[in-house]
Protein backbone atom coordinates (compact mmCIF):
# COMPACT_ATOMS: atom_id res chain seq x y z
CA UNK A 1 0.00 0.00 0.00
CA UNK A 2 1.40 3.38 -0.94
CA UNK A 3 0.42 6.90 0.07
CA UNK A 4 -3.12 7.68 -1.13
CA UNK A 5 -5.25 10.80 -0.88
CA UNK A 6 -9.03 10.99 -0.71
CA UNK A 7 -11.44 13.89 -0.50
CA UNK A 8 -14.36 13.75 1.93
CA UNK A 9 -16.83 12.51 -0.71
CA UNK A 10 -14.52 9.63 -1.60
CA UNK A 11 -14.07 8.79 2.07
CA UNK A 12 -17.83 8.76 2.55
CA UNK A 13 -18.26 6.40 -0.41
CA UNK A 14 -15.74 4.01 1.12
CA UNK A 15 -17.55 4.22 4.46
CA UNK A 16 -20.88 3.40 2.83
CA UNK A 17 -19.32 0.26 1.36
CA UNK A 18 -18.36 -0.76 4.89
CA UNK A 19 -22.03 -1.50 5.65
CA UNK A 20 -21.95 -4.22 2.99
CA UNK A 21 -18.46 -5.71 3.17
CA UNK A 22 -16.96 -4.59 6.51
CA UNK A 23 -14.08 -2.28 7.37
CA UNK A 24 -11.17 -4.54 6.44
CA UNK A 25 -12.58 -5.54 3.05
CA UNK A 26 -13.47 -1.93 2.22
CA UNK A 27 -9.92 -0.90 3.12
CA UNK A 28 -8.44 -3.68 0.98
CA UNK A 29 -10.46 -2.62 -2.07
CA UNK A 30 -9.45 1.04 -1.55
CA UNK A 31 -5.82 -0.08 -1.06
CA UNK A 32 -5.47 1.62 2.32
CA UNK A 33 -4.94 0.38 5.86
CA UNK A 34 -8.10 -0.48 7.75
CA UNK A 35 -7.14 1.81 10.64
CA UNK A 36 -7.70 4.81 8.35
CA UNK A 37 -11.23 3.63 7.56
CA UNK A 38 -11.85 3.13 11.26
CA UNK A 39 -10.74 6.71 11.98
CA UNK A 40 -13.05 8.05 9.26
CA UNK A 41 -15.94 6.05 10.72
CA UNK A 42 -15.37 7.58 14.14
CA UNK A 43 -15.28 11.02 12.55
CA UNK A 44 -18.52 10.35 10.65
CA UNK A 45 -20.22 9.13 13.84
CA UNK A 46 -19.15 12.30 15.66
CA UNK A 47 -19.91 14.88 12.95
CA UNK A 48 -22.81 13.35 11.02
CA UNK A 49 -22.82 13.10 7.23
CA UNK A 50 -23.19 16.84 6.56
CA UNK A 51 -20.46 17.79 9.00
CA UNK A 52 -18.22 15.03 7.68
CA UNK A 53 -18.50 16.27 4.09
CA UNK A 54 -17.80 19.86 5.20
CA UNK A 55 -14.81 18.88 7.31
CA UNK A 56 -11.41 20.06 6.07
CA UNK A 57 -8.35 18.24 7.42
CA UNK A 58 -5.84 20.48 9.17
CA UNK A 59 -2.99 19.13 7.01
CA UNK A 60 -4.45 18.37 3.55
CA UNK A 61 -2.32 16.73 0.91
CA UNK A 62 -0.17 14.59 3.18
CA UNK A 63 -1.92 11.40 2.21
CA UNK A 64 -2.37 8.31 4.37
CA UNK A 65 0.73 7.07 6.12
CA UNK A 66 1.38 3.41 5.46
CA UNK A 67 1.43 1.04 8.43
CA UNK A 68 3.72 -1.90 7.83
CA UNK A 69 2.55 -5.45 8.43
CA UNK A 70 5.48 -5.94 10.82
CA UNK A 71 4.42 -3.01 12.99
CA UNK A 72 0.78 -4.06 12.98
CA UNK A 73 1.69 -7.61 13.96
CA UNK A 74 4.04 -6.28 16.64
CA UNK A 75 1.31 -4.11 18.17
CA UNK A 76 -1.38 -6.80 18.09
CA UNK A 77 0.85 -9.61 19.40
CA UNK A 78 2.09 -7.43 22.28
CA UNK A 79 -1.45 -6.35 23.16
CA UNK A 80 -2.66 -9.96 22.98
CA UNK A 81 0.12 -11.05 25.32
CA UNK A 82 -0.58 -8.17 27.73
CA UNK A 83 -4.30 -7.36 27.38
CA UNK A 84 -4.22 -4.93 30.31
CA UNK A 85 -1.79 -2.61 28.49
CA UNK A 86 -2.82 0.70 26.97
CA UNK A 87 -1.26 2.18 23.79
CA UNK A 88 1.58 3.87 25.67
CA UNK A 89 2.73 0.69 27.38
CA UNK A 90 2.45 -1.33 24.16
CA UNK A 91 4.58 1.28 22.38
CA UNK A 92 7.20 1.10 25.15
CA UNK A 93 7.35 -2.70 25.01
CA UNK A 94 7.96 -2.49 21.25
CA UNK A 95 10.76 0.03 21.82
CA UNK A 96 12.32 -2.51 24.17
CA UNK A 97 12.32 -4.94 21.22
CA UNK A 98 14.02 -2.40 18.97
CA UNK A 99 10.83 -1.46 17.06
CA UNK A 100 10.02 2.24 16.74
CA UNK A 101 6.34 3.04 16.26
CA UNK A 102 4.41 6.17 17.20
CA UNK A 103 1.83 6.06 19.96
CA UNK A 104 -0.72 7.43 17.47
CA UNK A 105 -0.18 4.44 15.19
CA UNK A 106 -0.38 2.03 18.12
CA UNK A 107 -3.63 3.62 19.27
CA UNK A 108 -5.12 3.47 15.76
CA UNK A 109 -4.32 -0.23 15.40
CA UNK A 110 -5.63 -1.08 18.87
CA UNK A 111 -8.83 0.95 18.52
CA UNK A 112 -9.53 -0.61 15.14
CA UNK A 113 -9.30 -3.99 16.86
CA UNK A 114 -11.62 -3.24 19.76
CA UNK A 115 -9.57 -1.23 22.26
CA UNK A 116 -11.55 1.37 24.19
CA UNK A 117 -9.79 4.05 26.21
CA UNK A 118 -10.65 3.90 29.93
CA UNK A 119 -12.95 6.53 31.31
CA UNK A 120 -11.14 9.49 32.77
CA UNK A 121 -11.85 8.49 36.36
CA UNK A 122 -10.55 4.96 35.64
CA UNK A 123 -7.22 6.05 34.18
CA UNK A 124 -4.19 5.12 36.18
CA UNK A 125 -2.76 7.63 38.58
CA UNK A 126 0.86 8.48 38.00
CA UNK A 127 3.55 8.09 40.57
CA UNK A 128 4.41 10.83 42.96
CA UNK A 129 7.82 11.84 41.65
CA UNK A 130 8.62 14.55 44.17
CA UNK A 131 11.10 12.21 45.85
CA UNK A 132 13.14 9.32 44.57
CA UNK A 133 15.82 7.34 46.39
CA UNK A 134 19.35 7.79 45.08
CA UNK A 135 20.38 4.12 45.04
CA UNK A 136 18.94 0.60 45.43
CA UNK A 137 17.76 -0.33 48.93
CA UNK A 138 18.13 3.22 50.26
CA UNK A 139 14.33 3.24 50.64
CA UNK A 140 11.72 0.52 50.20
CA UNK A 141 7.95 0.94 50.20
CA UNK A 142 5.57 -1.59 51.69
CA UNK A 143 1.81 -1.85 51.27
CA UNK A 144 -1.14 -4.25 51.37
CA UNK A 145 -3.49 -4.71 48.40
CA UNK A 146 -6.86 -6.24 49.23
CA UNK A 147 -8.97 -8.19 46.72
CA UNK A 148 -11.33 -11.17 46.55
CA UNK A 149 -10.79 -14.68 45.22
CA UNK A 150 -14.36 -15.83 44.69
CA UNK A 151 -15.84 -14.72 48.04
CA UNK A 152 -12.63 -14.97 50.05
CA UNK A 153 -10.96 -11.69 50.94
CA UNK A 154 -7.18 -11.91 50.60
CA UNK A 155 -4.30 -9.56 51.28
CA UNK A 156 -1.28 -9.09 49.02
CA UNK A 157 1.73 -7.77 50.92
CA UNK A 158 4.34 -6.20 48.60
CA UNK A 159 7.87 -4.88 49.19
CA UNK A 160 9.10 -2.41 46.53
CA UNK A 161 12.47 -0.73 46.00
CA UNK A 162 11.84 3.01 45.62
CA UNK A 163 14.86 3.76 43.39
CA UNK A 164 14.29 1.08 40.76
CA UNK A 165 10.63 0.06 41.28
CA UNK A 166 11.96 -3.50 41.58
CA UNK A 167 9.65 -5.78 43.59
CA UNK A 168 11.73 -7.37 46.34
CA UNK A 169 9.07 -9.84 47.43
CA UNK A 170 5.42 -10.52 48.15
CA UNK A 171 3.14 -12.65 50.30
CA UNK A 172 -0.48 -13.56 49.55
CA UNK A 173 -2.39 -13.99 52.81
CA UNK A 174 -5.86 -14.90 54.00
CA UNK A 175 -5.22 -12.65 56.98
CA UNK A 176 -2.53 -10.13 57.80
CA UNK A 177 -0.15 -10.38 60.72
CA UNK A 178 2.96 -8.67 62.04
CA UNK A 179 4.84 -11.96 61.71
CA UNK A 180 4.18 -12.02 57.95
CA UNK A 181 5.34 -8.42 57.58
CA UNK A 182 8.56 -9.13 59.48
CA UNK A 183 9.06 -12.32 57.49
CA UNK A 184 8.79 -10.52 54.16
CA UNK A 185 11.29 -7.83 55.13
CA UNK A 186 13.72 -10.47 56.42
CA UNK A 187 13.28 -12.48 53.24
CA UNK A 188 14.04 -9.38 51.18
CA UNK A 189 17.21 -8.70 53.16
CA UNK A 190 18.36 -12.34 52.88
CA UNK A 191 17.91 -12.24 49.14
CA UNK A 192 19.03 -8.74 48.17
CA UNK A 193 20.77 -7.11 51.12
CA UNK A 194 19.85 -4.75 53.92
CA UNK A 195 17.59 -1.79 53.21
CA UNK A 196 18.21 1.54 54.93
CA UNK A 197 14.63 2.75 55.37
CA UNK A 198 11.11 1.33 55.11
CA UNK A 199 8.11 3.50 54.18
CA UNK A 200 4.62 2.29 55.11
CA UNK A 201 1.19 3.64 55.92
CA UNK A 202 -0.16 3.57 59.49
CA UNK A 203 -1.94 0.22 59.24
CA UNK A 204 -1.98 -1.80 62.45
CA UNK A 205 0.62 -4.32 61.21
CA UNK A 206 3.06 -1.49 60.52
CA UNK A 207 2.35 0.99 63.30
CA UNK A 208 0.97 1.31 66.81
CA UNK A 209 -0.50 4.42 68.41
CA UNK A 210 0.48 3.09 71.82
CA UNK A 211 4.22 2.58 71.64
CA UNK A 212 6.20 0.59 69.09
CA UNK A 213 4.73 -2.71 67.88
CA UNK A 214 6.81 -5.81 67.13
CA UNK A 215 7.45 -4.79 63.53
CA UNK A 216 8.79 -1.40 64.58
CA UNK A 217 10.93 -3.04 67.25
CA UNK A 218 12.27 -5.47 64.66
CA UNK A 219 13.29 -2.62 62.34
CA UNK A 220 14.94 -0.80 65.24
CA UNK A 221 16.88 -3.95 66.16
CA UNK A 222 18.03 -4.32 62.53
CA UNK A 223 19.03 -0.66 62.34
CA UNK A 224 16.44 0.17 59.67
CA UNK A 225 14.66 3.52 59.76
CA UNK A 226 10.85 3.48 59.61
CA UNK A 227 8.90 6.32 57.98
CA UNK A 228 5.10 6.59 57.96
CA UNK A 229 3.06 8.07 55.14
CA UNK A 230 0.94 10.96 56.35
CA UNK A 231 -2.70 10.08 56.89
CA UNK A 232 -3.68 13.17 54.88
CA UNK A 233 -1.15 12.59 52.10
CA UNK A 234 -1.39 8.93 50.99
CA UNK A 235 0.34 9.88 47.71
CA UNK A 236 3.60 9.63 49.67
CA UNK A 237 3.32 5.93 48.78
CA UNK A 238 2.77 6.87 45.14
CA UNK A 239 5.12 4.33 43.60
CA UNK A 240 3.62 1.29 45.30
CA UNK A 241 0.07 2.64 44.83
CA UNK A 242 0.82 2.92 41.09
CA UNK A 243 2.14 -0.66 41.19
CA UNK A 244 -1.10 -1.82 42.82
CA UNK A 245 -3.04 -0.20 39.97
CA UNK A 246 -0.93 -1.93 37.32
CA UNK A 247 -1.39 -5.30 39.02
CA UNK A 248 -5.15 -4.85 39.24
CA UNK A 249 -5.56 -3.86 35.58
CA UNK A 250 -3.03 -6.22 34.06
CA UNK A 251 -3.66 -9.35 36.13
CA UNK A 252 -6.49 -9.32 38.67
CA UNK A 253 -9.04 -7.89 36.22
CA UNK A 254 -7.87 -10.18 33.41
CA UNK A 255 -7.88 -13.60 35.09
CA UNK A 256 -10.14 -15.65 37.35
CA UNK A 257 -8.54 -17.74 40.09
CA UNK A 258 -10.00 -20.90 41.57
CA UNK A 259 -8.09 -20.52 44.82
CA UNK A 260 -5.28 -18.83 46.71
CA UNK A 261 -2.58 -21.18 45.42
CA UNK A 262 -3.47 -20.52 41.79
CA UNK A 263 -3.60 -16.76 42.42
CA UNK A 264 -0.22 -16.85 44.17
CA UNK A 265 1.39 -18.63 41.23
CA UNK A 266 -0.09 -16.11 38.77
CA UNK A 267 1.10 -13.18 40.89
CA UNK A 268 4.58 -14.68 41.04
CA UNK A 269 4.68 -14.91 37.23
CA UNK A 270 3.38 -11.35 36.87
CA UNK A 271 6.01 -10.02 39.29
CA UNK A 272 8.77 -11.70 37.28
CA UNK A 273 7.30 -10.06 34.17
CA UNK A 274 7.10 -6.70 35.97
CA UNK A 275 10.69 -6.86 37.22
CA UNK A 276 12.41 -8.22 34.12
CA UNK A 277 10.19 -7.68 31.07
CA UNK A 278 7.69 -4.84 31.54
CA UNK A 279 8.99 -1.39 30.60
CA UNK A 280 8.35 1.34 33.15
CA UNK A 281 7.26 4.89 32.29
CA UNK A 282 8.96 6.20 35.43
CA UNK A 283 12.27 4.80 34.14
CA UNK A 284 12.17 6.51 30.77
CA UNK A 285 9.77 4.14 29.05
CA UNK A 286 12.34 1.57 27.80
CA UNK A 287 14.03 0.31 30.97
CA UNK A 288 12.65 -2.40 33.26
CA UNK A 289 13.09 -2.30 37.06
CA UNK A 290 15.79 -5.00 36.99
CA UNK A 291 17.96 -2.85 34.70
CA UNK A 292 18.09 -0.13 37.31
CA UNK A 293 18.18 -2.31 40.41
CA UNK A 294 21.15 -4.30 39.13
CA UNK A 295 23.02 -1.23 37.83
CA UNK A 296 22.52 -2.06 34.15
CA UNK A 297 20.66 1.03 32.91
CA UNK A 298 23.55 2.45 30.86
CA UNK A 299 24.30 -0.94 29.32
CA UNK A 300 20.64 -1.45 28.40
CA UNK A 301 20.39 2.00 26.80
CA UNK A 302 23.63 1.39 24.89
CA UNK A 303 22.31 -1.89 23.51
CA UNK A 304 18.98 -0.32 22.60
CA UNK A 305 20.86 2.43 20.76
CA UNK A 306 22.48 -0.30 18.66
CA UNK A 307 19.11 -1.85 17.84
CA UNK A 308 19.50 -4.88 20.13
CA UNK A 309 16.25 -6.62 21.09
CA UNK A 310 16.13 -6.64 24.90
CA UNK A 311 12.82 -8.47 25.15
CA UNK A 312 14.63 -11.76 25.75
CA UNK A 313 14.69 -12.87 29.39
CA UNK A 314 18.02 -12.37 31.12
CA UNK A 315 19.58 -10.59 28.12
CA UNK A 316 22.54 -9.53 30.27
CA UNK A 317 25.37 -11.57 31.71
CA UNK A 318 27.37 -10.78 34.81
CA UNK A 319 30.09 -8.81 33.00
CA UNK A 320 29.97 -5.07 33.52
CA UNK A 321 27.55 -5.33 36.45
CA UNK A 322 28.20 -2.31 38.64
CA UNK A 323 26.39 -3.62 41.66
CA UNK A 324 27.09 -7.24 42.52
CA UNK A 325 24.68 -8.68 45.08
CA UNK A 326 25.55 -12.01 46.61
CA UNK A 327 23.91 -13.41 49.74
CA UNK A 328 24.18 -16.82 51.36
CA UNK A 329 21.38 -18.13 53.62
CA UNK A 330 20.57 -21.40 55.40
CA UNK A 331 17.19 -22.62 56.61
CA UNK A 332 16.36 -24.75 59.67
CA UNK A 333 16.73 -27.97 57.63
CA UNK A 334 20.26 -27.15 56.57
CA UNK A 335 19.47 -26.16 52.98
CA UNK A 336 21.85 -23.44 51.85
CA UNK A 337 20.72 -20.95 49.20
CA UNK A 338 23.07 -18.64 47.32
CA UNK A 339 21.34 -15.53 45.95
CA UNK A 340 23.23 -14.11 42.99
CA UNK A 341 21.72 -10.86 41.70
CA UNK A 342 18.56 -11.90 43.51
CA UNK A 343 18.29 -15.26 41.79
CA UNK A 344 18.32 -18.34 44.05
CA UNK A 345 20.82 -21.15 43.55
CA UNK A 346 20.12 -23.91 46.09
CA UNK A 347 23.14 -25.81 47.40
CA UNK A 348 22.53 -29.21 48.97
Amino acid sequence: MGSKRFNQKQKLAILKSVEKVGIKEAARVAEIHYTSVYQWQRQLDALGEEGFLAYKPATPGRGIKEISVKKEEGVLSTWKRYPGFGPGQVRNQLRRQGMTVSIKTVRQIMEANGYKSPRKKDKEKGEDNRFEARRPLELVQMDILEFFINKLKVYLLILLDDFSRFILGFRLLSQTSIDEVIGLVQEGMDRYGKMEEVLTDRGFVFYSWQGANRFEKYLEMEGIDHTHASAHHPQTLGKIEALNGHLRRELLQQEHFSGVEEAGAAISRWIFHYNYERTHQGLGGVLVPADRFHGLSDLALCKLGKGVDLSEKLWYDFSGVERSIMNLTADSEGNVTLYLLGRPITLR
